[in-house]
């Protein structure tokens, strides 16, 4: 016997044979590559969802806390490898196709061998390769619990068939699957689940651009005007005069109609005009649900102040910022932590176990907040100083590393840095 557990009302139908929703059934269907590439090329919701987060996960970058020198070595190298454009481009194409990697290139001849760090010296590393999902094939994941690549293919392989070991790849997903066998490797597109929402936005919005012609429509009642279109002579006199009254219309401002509107005889004019009251907020609940669906904020989705009366969209922004910055710390933080293991030893030609890094806020404060921010760590820094509880030299050295980041006096890096 079978049980089942839900809410049902015998008085309204609800849950019973005469509720329409229990005839609902989740199916999926997958979305082809050339339709979620046709969605990110021509609809403007579909590509402002794929690259809004990662462009905000990545546009302010991040600060190392080290000593100046050591965090413009690794600086440095991140820029010589490009690695933001890389990561960028990276997690774009994976929000769209649901998973892209880095390729890390070192120059050994066989990429199939795992990549060592503790041989990685300075400068050893090469380039950074963005690869589609469409590039490169990720092998069968490991699911042996006590391998140090486990939940992560075991192996991948590159256009040509040449194999790579995934101590190489920086696998990026999109959106998680329930299951890891569910899929071939990578996760899916995010407009998977979205494309629906937004078809609903830009559809709406399309139907009431279609409307705009019809806002105003002339009708004239023509006696008799079934006679007249039975011939071809009495169809081409009607159009012909008909025209030329559009004409006088858009000339002089006036229509000139045979008759006074009220005989059987005489035609009469008339004026339909649509009412579009309503429509801009059905198009903004649209839009709205869209936002929703894909966790971006109204007032960021499309780059306009929030309305209504007292209405600020802070708290909007800042909860979205602040889930920004959960995806950089859970997401994006672990994805590249095996090659910021690299890029130090590339950098520095050594391993820094301690070294760390911070994601820059997103909100960007005014100079008057960064000068009332310095003046309270000033104070800090004095009260430390004074009561000798930090090593002067230490604390010398991270006022040294505060005040070359803060941004608070331009070129007082270059002042702390011995001459010669």
């Amino acid at each position: 016997m079978w049980l089942t557990d839900r809410l049902a009302n015998l008085v309204s139908g609800l849950g019973g044979p005469r509720d329409k929703s229990t005839g609902n059934l989740h199916v999926h269907v997958p979305r082809a590559r050339a339709e979620l590439d046709a969605a990110y090329r021509d609809n403007w919701i579909a590509r402002k969802v794929v690259d809004i987060v990662p462009f905000d996960m990545l546009r302010e970058w991040r600060a190392w806390q080290a000593p100046p020198e050591v965090a413009a070595a690794l600086a440095a190298s991140e820029e010589r490898l490009c690695l933001r454009d890389r990561l960028l481009r990276g997690l774009r194409l994976a929000r769209l196709h649901g998973g892209a990697a880095l390729l890390i290139g070192d120059g050994a001849p066989d990429p199939g061998l795992p990549l060592d760090p503790e041989t990685l010296g300075q400068g050893g590393l090469r380039y950074l390769h963005v690869l589609p999902r469409g590039q490169i094939q990720a092998g069968a994941l490991e699911r042996d619990p006590l391998s140090p690549w486990f939940g992560e293919p075991r192996g991948y392989t590159v256009a040509g068939g040449q194999a790579v070991h995934p101590s190489r790849v920086v696998r990026l997903l999109g959106a998680a699957l329930p299951d890891d066998a569910l899929g071939d490797g990578w996760g899916d597109s995010v407009l998977q689940a979205l494309l629906e929402a937004i078809d609903q936005a830009t559809a709406a919005s399309a139907h009431i651009a279609a409307m705009l012609p019809e806002a105003k429509q002339d009708v004239i009642s023509v006696p008799g005007l079934s006679q007249h279109l039975s011939t071809e002579d009495g169809t081409a006199a009607l159009t012909e005069r008909f025209a030329y009254a559009a004409r006088m219309k858009g000339l002089f401002g006036m229509l000139l109609l045979e008759g006074d509107g009220r005989s059987p005889e005489g035609e009469r004019y008339q004026q339909k005009q649509l009412d579009f009251s309503g429509l801009p907020e059905v198009a903004r609940l649209f839009l709205q649900v869209a936002a929703g669906a894909a966790d971006i904020p109204v007032t960021r989705l499309l780059g306009q102040s929030p309305a209504g009366l007292n209405a600020t969209g802070e708290s909007d922004i800042r909860n979205y910022h602040d889930h920004v910055a959960a995806r950089q710390t859970v997401e994006l933080t672990p994805a590249v932590a095996r090659l910021d293991r690299l890029l130090i030893r590339d950098a520095l030609g050594r391993d820094e176990p301690g070294l760390r890094y911070a994601w820059r806020p997103l909100a960007q404060a005014s100079e008057r907040e960064k000068a009332e921010v310095g003046r309270l760590k000033a104070e800090t820094a004095a009260l430390l100083a004074r009561e000798g509880v930090v090593p002067a030299g230490a604390l010398s050295r991270g006022v040294e590393g505060w005040l070359s980041s803060a941004d608070l006096f331009p070129g007082i890096a270059a002042a702390f840095r011995p001459a010669g």
